[in-house]
């Protein structure tokens, strides 16, 4: 369970504690409080990127720290990631102006797909908006997968959907090869030959250029080489003077260090003496040598412009895919038989991995859509028919090989349609509790958190709802955003979120409600801004159901 959050310089939340409870709580607040930023903060906390931050200057970064208890049994996925295991575990997030951040769990830095797989395996965020994605086909697996445990299971399935289509793809490269027309493989043969002929070196035009650039310069060069020479060994030259001082201070004891390295000098200046002997000796200037570059520089241009490459790497790389080519082409039966086999082979691997990820969904089917008929009634919906229809597709796709319907009806006796036909958004929101409800019953989940699931329902259904919120909260901790009366006197908790002014600066804030202020909270969210003594009436009533 999540024990407690702090939010500190994140957008309007400027220094917010919270300590939560197990069981239900219902977080209320007026539009545009900061009840979105609150579900931001906490979904960044679990992993989210970063999308806003705080924008003020003085603030040096915004600071997003959880406190949750889990039990030895999810001891596991810290020892799988080398982190230490707290009962209280401590998860905190920080993030910089510039939008880069860091995590923590337990002072172990992680990164963000290892924070991603925690929250993954132990909350559960419902967003505003996740009803609608029930008419999203890639939603509709996802949800199932969830539902049915097998997302590891799909994950296999689609690294060898991958290598399928990679080798189905080296099969089209060599049925291309096989058609190749006899000028075509004529042409190929003779670029083939040129590139080959050519010889062709990484880094030659470079090495070349400095080659003859030595070559044009190669007067200037001896006269800067004689000139050293000169310098260095004529009677007054360098190498002379040296000696002359190293034989002046020989005689002193205190000089002894100065001589040895007057020594070293004498050395390393007759190494270089030798160097510019040496260069001298070889350095001769050879127009044909210069020409030969030359006409080599031009070829390797002449190559790189009719094949419209930029680089020698490049010609190189086209060199080599035309050997490929040519040799697919003259070698096209054994080459295609043996890819075949490979693919043959590999589907036989693909059709094994769908059919599990298929058994292991279709298992749960019955229980599933049994389950959610029988919730559905229990918000109201007597009538309600609910069914995941999976078929069977001709191909594969990155979910498997079926197709999948999500068929609801509300109204007695009526057709089972895509929901995206025939649900309202206040069914919608009903159905989506009667999922969750499932899941959670289904799943080691340790925290659901709602964002106003309850779209769209008011009066009796909403108090339903109510219900099945505080029945999941008996196995899993249940956190919701609502505006509904009916749903936040069901809660054991309540809290409320304020915006106000402080100086010149807004600011949001989370308050703990205690049993009066929930009163007058629920009675606004009754009656409106006019709160009557009907509605405070009511909402004592409504608390104490």
């Amino acid at each position: 369970m999540i024990k407690s959050l702090k939010i500190n310089n994140y957008t309007l939340f400027q220094n917010v504690s919270i300590e939560f409870e197990n069981g239900f709580s219902v977080i209320s607040g007026e539009t545009g409080s900061g009840k979105s930023i609150l579900l931001d903060a906490l979904t960044l906390l679990l992993g989210k990127r970063v999308d806003r931050f705080a924008n003020d200057k003085l603030i040096s970064k915004a600071v997003i720290e959880g406190v949750f208890i889990f039990k030895k049994s999810k001891y596991s996925f810290f020892e799988k990631n080398d982190i230490d295991f707290e009962e209280f575990t401590i998860i905190r997030r920080e993030i910089l102006p510039n939008g880069k951040s860091r995590a923590f769990i337990n002072d172990t830095p992680v990164l963000l797909n290892v924070l991603l797989q925690f929250s993954n395996q132990f909350f559960e965020i419902h967003s505003q908006h996740e009803s609608l994605l029930l008419k999203d086909k890639i939603a509709q697996f996802s949800l199932l997968d969830g539902i049915a445990n097998s997302e590891d299971i799909l994950l296999n399935f689609q690294q060898e959907l991958k290598k399928y289509n990679q080798l189905l793809e080296e099969l089209v490269i060599i049925r291309e090869s096989r058609d190749l027309k006899e000028n075509d493989v004529e042409f190929i043969k003779y670029q083939l030959e040129e590139l080959v002929s050519s010889d062709l070196k990484l880094g030659e035009i470079e090495s070349i250029r400095k080659k003859i650039k030595l070559l044009e310069n190669i007067d200037d060069i001896a006269n800067a080489i004689s000139l050293s020479e000169e310098l260095l060994n004529n009677e007054q030259g360098v190498l002379s003077q040296i000696s002359t001082i190293k034989k002046s201070i020989l005689q002193f004891d205190s000089f002894k260090d100065l001589y040895e390295r007057l020594d070293s000098i004498i050395i390393e200046l007759n190494d270089i003496s030798s160097e510019f002997l040496s260069l001298n000796q070889n350095l001769k200037f050879n127009p044909e040598e210069l020409l030969s570059y030359n006409n080599r520089i031009d070829h390797l241009n002449k190559l790189l412009h009719k094949h419209r490459k930029k680089t020698i790497e490049e010609l190189i790389e086209y060199r080599d895919e035309l050997e490929n080519k040519l040799s697919f082409s003259e070698s096209y039966v054994m080459k295609f038989e043996e890819k075949e086999k490979e693919l043959s082979d590999q589907l036989l691997i693909l059709e094994e991995a769908v059919s599990l990820l298929n058994r292991k969904r279709l298992n749960i089917l019955p229980d599933l859509q049994n389950k959610i008929e029988i919730y559905l009634k229990k918000l109201g919906m007597p009538y309600a028919k609910f069914k995941i229809d999976i078929k069977k597709t001709a191909t594969f796709h990155n979910f498997g090989n079926t197709s999948i319907s999500f068929l609801f009806s509300a109204n007695k006796g009526g057709e089972l349609q895509e929901i995206s036909k025939v649900s309202s958004g206040g069914e919608l929101s009903r159905l989506m509790l009667a999922i969750k409800f499932f899941s959670a019953r289904s799943s080691n989940l340790d925290v659901l958190f709602f964002d106003e699931i309850d779209t769209g329902v008011s009066g009796e259904i909403a108090s339903l709802m109510g219900d099945m919120m505080k029945d999941i909260s008996q196995s899993t901790q249940l956190i919701a955003i609502s505006h509904l009366p009916q749903i936040a006197s069901k809660a054991d908790e309540h809290y409320k979120v304020l915006k106000s002014v402080v100086g010149e600066k807004t600011i949001s804030d989370v308050y703990h409600l205690n049993y009066d202020e929930r009163v007058n909270e629920i009675a606004k969210l009754l009656s409106g801004k006019e709160v009557t003594n009907i509605a405070f009436e009511n909402a004592r009533v409504l608390l104490n159901q």
